[in-house]
C-alpha cells in the first residue's frame, strides 16, 4: 500500500486533533507495542490521556479510577480480549464510549463487537489511513460507525437471517438511499455531500430507518439490512434527483 499522496492530508490530521479527544478522558489498550507507542504520542496536546494499557484487568480498574469516558481498543490484547473489555466497561461505566480496532474483521468478531456495545468500530489495517480520526468524527457526530472494510465484511458474509418479516414496502426511495449509504460504512456527513442533501435532511431519514427496521442504532441497521438483504450496495450512492 502506497500513502505517499496522502501524507499532508494525515499530517494536518494529526495537527488538527479532534474535539471528542478534547473533551474526553481516554483510555487505551492493545497488544501491540507499536500502536500503542504511537496513540501515545498522538494524544500530545489533545484530551487527558489517563490509561495506556496490554491486559484487560488492567485497563478496566484504570477506566474505573480514572473516570475514562473513551475507550480506544484492540481486539487483541496480552491478556483478556478488546470485546470482554468493552462489555466490562460499559457495564460500570455505560456513558463511555468506544471505538475498537479489530485484527482479524471476520463476520462473527465484527457481530461480537457490535453485540458487546462498541459505538465504532474499524480493522488495524486501517489504522495509518486517518480511519481513527473518521471515526472519533463520526461518533461524536452520528453516534456510530463501522468503516467501509467492517461494512464490506458483513455485506460478503452469509449473516444468518432472523427468520421476521421486515416491512421493505414501506422503506421511501430515499430511504433506501441513506441505507445503502450506511451500509458502505458512510457517515451522515458523507451521505449528505453525496446525495447533495442536508445532514439534517440524512439524520431524519436514518430515524425513520431505525423505526421501521426496528434497529436500535445505526449499527443495528446495516445488520439487518445485510442479513436480510434489504439492499445491494453500488460502488456509490445515487443522486437524490
Amino acid at each position: 500500500m502506497d500513502l505517499s499522496a496522502q501524507i499532508p492530508l494525515l499530517q494536518e490530521q494529526s495537527r488538527q486533533g479532534h474535539g471528542l479527544l478534547r473533551r474526553s478522558r481516554t483510555a487505551i489498550a492493545t497488544a501491540d507495542p507499536v500502536l500503542l507507542a504511537s496513540w501515545t504520542i498522538w494524544f500530545e496536546g489533545q484530551g487527558p490521556l489517563v490509561a495506556a494499557c496490554t491486559s484487560e484487568d488492567d485497563c478496566l480498574g484504570n477506566i474505573q479510577s480514572q473516570a475514562a469516558t473513551l475507550l480506544l481498543c484492540t481486539d487483541l490484547l496480552e491478556s483478556g480480549s478488546g470485546i470482554s473489555l468493552v462489555e466490562r466497561a460499559l457495564a460500570v461505566q455505560p456513558e463511555l464510549k468506544v471505538l475498537i480496532l479489530l485484527h482479524r474483521p471476520i463476520a462473527r468478531t465484527i457481530l461480537n463487537a457490535i453485540e458487546a456495545g462498541c459505538h465504532g468500530i474499524c480493522a488495524v489495517q486501517s489504522a495509518g489511513t486517518g480511519a481513527v480520526a473518521t471515526a472519533f468524527t463520526a461518533i461524536d457526530s452520528d453516534g456510530q460507525y463501522l468503516d467501509p472494510l467492517i461494512s464490506g465484511v458483513l455485506h460478503h458474509s452469509r449473516l444468518p437471517s432472523s427468520g421476521q418479516s421486515l416491512p421493505l414496502q414501506e422503506l421511501t426511495m430515499r430511504e433506501e438511499d441513506v441505507l445503502r449509504g450506511l451500509c458502505r460504512g458512510m457517515s451522515n456527513e458523507a451521505i449528505a455531500n453525496d446525495l447533495v442533501v442536508s445532514i439534517e435532511t440524512v439524520k431524519s431519514h436514518v430515524s425513520s430507518l431505525l423505526r421501521k427496521l426496528a434497529a436500535k442504532d445505526r449499527t443495528a441497521a446495516v445488520v439487518t439490512a445485510f442479513r436480510e438483504g434489504l439492499v445491494q450496495v453500488p460502488a456509490r450512492p445515487p443522486r437524490w434527483t
